[in-house]
């Protein structure tokens, strides 16, 4: 398989604390990875080493084919990166910003920087100075700086932070475009679930410092069930007639007075006949598709502890 970036046992302890475990991680050259994990899993720990600014305290990192070190000067030309919040010269312009970034990377491409901007939606910005830009407009100065060299591998740190709606949907659209046509690697972290789900090939979920799982999006589309929601209002009884009644064994509480019935063979029609011959009031009641935050919770086991990710 053709890494273009993949980790051997990395782990980071700091102060005693070990902040990520043995993480062996796999990112295919042309494909957006998603990284996930709640907030303190061990994300922007993993992010840092990837891009030289923390070192390993045991285990290697491949970036090109390259073991990274202290002196990988050339191997970090070709990435772009977001780690956490994106920092500026705030007296300067974002435009100075941007010039001052292709002097010290030694890129001199014309039009670099127009372009960047524009596919950013921040060129009427570009000549205030940072200090006035809104958090949403700093990260998108953070991602225009991240893709202006034109790297081969694109790391971002939550980088949707501050964005409204509309903004978070350029964002994926910008994302897959560079994927799609000029063939950047991207690997892109987040505890939004949602905003992975419909933006990546392949997904990597980390917990409590752990990778628990790298598996493609297709392969989790292909695994996940198809599934009854049910609501209702007297949650014992009801179970009571999906086990009895009905002779339904994989069924499962989720909330409070919520089931999911994973039974194929179950028909939300039957299903609701019987409840309602047998007193249990229907507050709702569906069909749905398993997604990636069930898989993710699934996972992890937050369910059982009634943990929901944004």
């Amino acid at each position: 398989m053709d890494y273009i970036l993949q980790t051997n046992q990395v782990t980071k302890i700091i102060g005693g604390k070990k902040l990520v475990s043995n993480i062996d991680l796999h990112v295919k050259k042309g494909e957006i990875y998603g990284f996930l994990g709640l907030n303190g899993a061990g994300k922007t720990s993993m992010m840092k080493m990837i891009t030289n600014l923390w070192k390993p305290t045991a285990g290697n990192i491949e970036i090109f084919r390259e073991v990274l070190t202290p002196k990988s000067y050339e191997v970090l030309k070709k990435i772009g990166s977001i780690i956490e919040f994106p920092l500026f010269y705030e007296h300067m312009t974002g435009r100075e910003n941007l010039q001052l970034h292709c002097k010290y990377m030694g890129y001199s491409k014309s039009g670099s920087i127009e372009k960047a901007l524009d596919l950013l939606n921040i060129t009427e910005a570009a000549d205030k100075p940072v200090k006035s830009y809104s958090l949403g407009m700093k990260e998108r100065l953070g991602i225009a700086r991240a893709i202006l060299c034109e790297p081969e591998l694109l790391i971002l740190d939550e980088p949707t932070n501050g964005l409204d709606p509309a903004g978070m949907k350029q964002i994926r659209e910008l994302l897959r475009k560079l994927c799609a046509e000029q063939g950047i690697t991207v690997m892109i972290s987040s505890h939004i679930l949602s905003e992975i789900e419909s933006i990546a090939d392949t997904v990597g979920i980390i917990h409590n410092g752990q990778m628990m799982k790298e598996i493609s999006m297709c392969d989790i589309e292909e695994a996940n069930q198809n599934y009854i929601e049910l609501t209702v209002t007297n949650s014992q009884k009801a179970a009571s007639v999906l086990a009895e009644k009905l002779g339904l064994a994989n069924f499962k509480a989720v909330e409070d007075n919520k089931f999911r019935i994973y039974e194929q063979t179950a028909a939300p029609q039957a299903v609701a006949r019987a409840l309602v011959l047998n007193d249990v009031d229907i507050v709702a009641i569906g069909k749905h598709m398993e997604t990636l935050e069930d898989y993710f919770l699934k996972l992890t086991g937050e369910v059982e502890n009634n943990v929901r990710v944004d």
